[in-house]
């Protein structure tokens, strides 16, 4: 018995002898960090987000203060105080009560419960505490993201999901630099799981993330977002509209937007009802996978992540190829009978009955197909090709952004892709590749990296990174350069892009309307188009280029001069003395230039008048006294300067409301003389100046048939419905 006894200590001796060197040698780690686990408590600190601005360091997304609800469920006491915790917090913080419940009954010693919770919550949370002596939850620091301004520069801000963490834009992007570093505190924790005051505690602070300083210009974005919004309704457009204001000496991204939009501050709600609608039609994973897919869409930047066949935009860039290898001339002359035909197809243009003989000044101004297929067979497929190249358009531009695409060209192109490809058919490049390009044609040939980022800025305002103009290479020389820019000015002052004129300033562009084919092949539906313009400015000294497309705009005519140059005219017209650029007007246009109505009442009638004189504006005088006593148009009122300005001298102008006419469709003489009779003023904007015979009223911003009083001003933008607006 004793030997046994014996040979039984031994055996389990050994047995824990073996056990002692599993669990300290073998296992040690694992052991070291459950004892850790259950003597120490582990608190995260949540670093604050950096900020992002705009190029002037006005804020467009920013970190606020919040707390973290925290819960230890293995301090719940019983059944009930569990089913208090679930019912209470989730009440307090807009939780699915099941959600809650399902944390209590977890049993685990540290859960979120919910991250960016208000103070005035959690004060709540904490009375909740208070009332009913409860000690497993916890509120720590923590923060939440917020957008100031909502839905503006939605897609390329981008937003962040519930853990903070950036999930598409530039939250995304520099999600490494925005994010920060957590900090933790480490305390002490007894054998029932409570911190040991005077303990052990170890506290490491969190660093907060860097910022982020844009190229963006919050006023620029501003007038480009309220531009694309105007002509999104007014064009019906189905598909959304896109643009892009860049430096084009620099490559800084001014301004970039999408719209239709959504608000960073709500992301996954879904804007469009329709969308909404055919979501809540299905059920189970159908409808999981179509929240999806809609959400994905919702938050689609068409700048960057849409390819698409640029059209006649894409002449620009022919142009400049076929100068620079002197394929083409200044003198070069080309006949069009209205198609050119290319081994089996006779390719249209879209002028019926063509533009007969024409120079390459005309052929672009008249944005003529089959000019330009010979101005392509020039160049041949391999030269045509090394360019396309050469402008950045068969590999991604490197903007810091996620989600560009870069487009699709030719494997084996033959004569006829060459053919249609030289008017911007049949192959595909997105907005972004298309108006870096175009800044090369303006700039004097560089092409440059895009960018939207300029710096990267620590807490203290540190600058720790900066962006300026990378050059790619050269593509075009100055000269060639020079020519393009004078050929796209008449294409502005005489061409298709006459409804992009604006007054004092020499705009450069080109209008393009491209057909969907492979949607049309798809679905069946025809007379699907994409309108656009790109254009730059001023042309003998260009500072930004603009870009703007509209995807399948559902209005008669559709082309590109018609629905989109108006939109680039106003862009230009807000951006361009927004940054001081000085206008230099012509004879004809201060002619017709609008002036500001000076305020004379009270002055003595010579002084009246001769105040009016010297601000070349027309008056007559109603009365026989010696005292201006009324005017109208009212001091400060913006009217044509042939307006006649009504001097009073006996009394108040009339006090009485006059019917608005309806002055669609109308000449900018007709309406001029029509308000005239009633009184009241015209601002007239757009092609007042156009050379075209069928500039006419297309909108007032008076309605029809409203009452005003006379001496009101009704501004009334024109448009030039010539059809050779291509």
């Amino acid at each position: 018995m004793i030997v046994v006894a014996s040979v039984l200590g031994v055996v389990c001796f050994a047995c824990v002898a073996v056990r002692l060197f599993y669990m300290q040698v073998i296992n040690f780690d694992f052991y070291q960090e459950k004892a850790l686990s259950q003597q120490t408590r582990d608190k995260t600190l949540t670093p604050v987000r950096g900020t992002i601005y705009d190029t002037n360091m006005k804020p467009l997304a920013i970190s606020a203060s919040t707390e973290m609800v925290t819960l230890e469920a293995t301090k719940i006491e019983d059944e009930e105080q569990g089913l208090l915790i679930a019912e209470t917090l989730s009440e307090l913080l807009d939780m699915d009560y099941d959600e809650v419940l399902g944390l209590v009954q977890e049993k685990a010693t540290y859960a979120v419960v919910k991250r960016g919770v208000e103070k005035e919550v959690t004060d709540q949370i904490r009375e909740f505490i208070s009332e009913n002596d409860l000690n497993c939850i916890y509120m720590q620091p923590d923060s939440t993201r917020y957008y100031p301004f909502g839905n503006f520069l939605s897609h390329v801000l981008g937003f962040v999901g519930t853990d903070q963490q950036g999930l598409s834009g530039l939250e995304a992007y520099y999600e490494d630099e925005l994010s920060g570093t957590p900090g933790r505190v480490i305390t002490a924790t007894n054998a029932a799981g409570d911190e040991m005051p005077f303990a052990y505690e170890m506290y490491y602070d969190a660093e907060d993330g860097n910022s982020l300083v844009l190229t963006i210009d919050e006023v620029i974005q501003h007038y480009l977002e309220k531009n694309l919004e105007m002509a999104l309704y007014d064009n019906n457009v189905q598909n959304k509209v896109a643009g892009i204001v860049m430096d084009v000496n620099t490559g800084g991204i001014l301004a970039m937007a999408t719209k239709p939009d959504f608000d960073p501050n709500e992301p996954f709600t879904i804007v469009d009802p329709e969308d909404q609608a055919a979501v809540d039609a299905l059920t189970g994973e159908e409808r999981s996978a179509k929240r999806t897919e809609v959400l994905n869409e919702q938050w689609r930047n068409k700048a960057i992540s849409d390819a698409y066949d640029p059209g006649s935009t894409f002449k620009i860039l022919t142009t400049a190829m076929a100068l620079e290898e002197k394929t083409v001339s200044l003198d070069s002359r080309y006949y069009c009978p209205g198609y050119k035909t290319v081994g089996k197809w006779n390719i249209s243009c879209w002028k019926a009955g063509g533009h007969g003989s024409q120079s390459l000044l005309e052929a672009i101004c008249n944005s003529c197909n089959p000019a330009f297929i010979e101005i392509g067979q020039s160049l041949g497929i391999e030269t045509f090709s090394q360019y396309f190249e050469a402008f950045g358009l068969r590999q991604k531009t490197g903007i810091d952004l996620p989600g560009e695409a870069q487009g699709i060209y030719f494997n084996n192109m033959d004569a006829t892709d060459l053919a249609v490809a030289s008017f911007g058919q049949n192959f595909s490049i997105t907005p972004l590749q298309l108006i870096t390009a175009v800044s090369a044609v303006a700039n004097g040939g560089t092409l440059l990296e895009p960018y939207i980022v300029k710096e990267v800025i620590d807490s203290d305002g540190n600058i720790i990174e900066s962006h300026d103009r990378t050059e790619v290479r050269q593509v075009i020389s100055k000269e060639t350069s020079a020519q393009v820019s004078d050929m796209l000015e008449q294409v502005v002052s005489v061409g298709t892009g006459k409804n992009a004129y604006v007054m004092g300033y020499r705009v450069a562009g080109k209008t393009g309307t491209s057909e969907k084919k492979a949607k049309e092949l798809a679905t069946g539906v025809t007379g699907l188009r994409i309108s656009s313009f790109v254009a730059f400015a001023p042309a003998d000294d260009p500072q930004i280029a603009v870009l703007v497309m509209l995807d399948e705009p559902n209005v008669y005519p559709v082309t590109g001069g018609i629905t989109v140059a108006p939109v680039i005219r106003r862009i230009m017209e807000d951006v361009l003395p927004y940054l001081e650029v000085e206008p230099v007007y012509t004879e004809e246009e201060l002619e017709q230039k609008d002036v500001s109505v000076p305020g004379v009442v009270g002055y003595e009638r010579a002084q009246a008048e001769s105040t009016l004189k010297q601000n070349g504006i027309s008056y007559r005088v109603e009365g026989s006294g010696t005292t201006i006593t009324d005017q109208i148009p009212a001091a400060g009122a913006v009217v044509s300067s042939k307006a006649e300005v009504i001097l009073y001298t006996d009394g108040e102008k009339p006090d009485k409301l006059v019917t608005v006419p309806d002055l669609t469709g109308m000449s900018v003489e007709n309406a001029r003389r029509t308000l005239s009779n009633l009184n009241l003023y015209i601002r007239a904007t757009g092609a007042v100046n156009s050379s075209g015979g069928n500039v006419v009223a297309i909108k007032q911003d008076v309605e029809a048939e409203q009452k005003v009083a006379v001496g009101t001003v009704i501004t009334v933008d024109f448009s030039d419905l010539d059809q050779r607006a291509e």
